[in-house]
């Protein structure tokens, strides 16, 4: 293996607090040797030359007695000068590299330690990471000191398990909502069926009562099942995006609301304009069927619901309002959320899953909307759903 790719392979299998001090030390390294560097050179030229050296303690070139003439110094005394000078330098230079050596290590040993100071943070986040589950997602780092990076990043972890331990909370109501819903149907008709079983001779006419039991009770199931179907593949399916009015999404499913809305005894009226929304034709149909549905069988007998589809800016207003039961708003916020009935079903809660509104959150979040509920001072609810072009 060559020197480099085996030092690269080493580096890469170091710690984070490894690499740090090595860091630091190398840091040290390369500026102590620049310093030495300049230091060195910059004795070198302060220094004087032999000659100059010779000169200045009288030793220099003299006139010799009764010539005229200049006499010269000794080879053997400017080669003692010129070895002073540069045992001078090269002792300058050991010293300093003694001492840059000594440095290094202490950099690295006080490198060691502020990195350990520095990942610290991050063993306690790897630490709380380890120890989490299902369980345990209520613990936090609650990370303690200066506002900087790492702090930053344990409060964003913090957040991230906030989220999830909302999320699995949520999570766990639901199946055991869901699960409480499936069941019920399915103890309806097992009751109908061991009654009628229980008589020595049922007649033809109690067969029938228990078979229309079963039925409905089905059909109920059917109907949650669907729900919940379609709640869980929301986001997968909101990917076939096309232009769609929601004005004329609306007036469609008018026509399919007016018979139950009639039996129930509910006025239904509708105020639309052109109201377009980039989405997935299919939902937002749902999401309309859903709101009116709601609407009506969340009702009182005799009374009424108004939808309305507007444009606003760069957004498309889908707004329904409905008579109904007086509402407490701790009941309006939990609106959305899967298997929450607001007040008494009082006109069609035979056909009611619990899961209408939710389906609703669902589709608007897949589509980049905005979903709201009010309740309404004389009674009922007034849902709004705000969806961009």
């Amino acid at each position: 293996m060559p020197p480099l790719t085996f030092l690269r392979t080493r580096l890469t299998r170091l710690s984070v607090r490894q690499k740090l001090t090595i860091t630091y030390a190398a840091m040290f390294l390369a500026t102590g040797a620049i310093l030495l560097g300049l230091n060195y050179t910059l004795m070198a030229q302060v220094l004087p030359s032999p000659s100059s050296l010779l000169t200045a303690g009288g030793l220099g070139p003299t006139l010799l007695p009764g010539t005229g003439q200049s006499g010269h110094t000794s080879p053997a005394v400017l080669a003692l000068t010129r070895d002073i000078r540069n045992q001078l330098l090269n002792q300058l230079l050991l010293q300093s590299s003694i001492a840059l050596g000594v440095m290094v290590i202490i950099s690295a040993l006080l490198g060691w330690f502020v990195a350990g100071r520095v990942v610290q943070p991050l063993k306690q986040m790897t630490a709380t990471a380890r120890r989490l589950s299902e369980r345990t997602l209520h613990e936090r780092i609650n990370l303690e000191g200066p506002d900087d990076e790492l702090k930053d990043l344990a409060n964003t972890f913090d957040a991230m398990l906030a989220r999830l331990d909302s999320a699995f909370d949520g999570q766990r109501r639901f199946v055991a909502n869901a699960s409480h819903e499936l069941r019920t149907p399915l103890a309806i008709s097992r009751a109908a069926v061991e009654v009628v079983l229980d008589k020595p001779r049922p007649t033809a006419e109690q067969w029938r009562d228990m078979a229309e039991h079963v039925l409905n009770s089905t059909e109920r199931s059917e109907r949650l099942i669907d729900s919940l179907l379609l709640l869980a593949r929301i986001e997968g399916a909101a990917s076939g995006r096309e232009q769609v009015d929601l004005g004329l999404l609306t007036k469609n499913a008018l026509s399919d609301i007016a018979g139950e809305a009639g039996q129930l005894g509910v006025n239904v009226s509708a105020e639309t304009a052109a109201a377009p929304v980039t989405g997935d034709p299919e939902l937002l149909r749902r999401l309309i069927d859903n709101l009116l549905e709601n609407a009506v069988r969340h009702n009182v007998s005799g009374g009424w619901v108004r939808i309305e589809a507007s444009r606003r800016g760069d957004e498309s207003i889908l707004r329904v309002t409905n008579s109904g039961v007086a509402l407490r708003s701790e009941d309006v916020r939990r609106a959305f959320e899967p298997f929450v009935r607001l007040g008494k079903a009082r006109t069609g809660s035979a056909k009611s899953t619990g899961l209408g509104l939710a389906i609703v959150a669902s589709i608007v979040q897949a589509h980049g909307g905005r979903v709201s509920a009010e309740s309404i001072e004389s009674g009922g609810l007034a849902v709004t759903v705000q969806l961009p072009i």
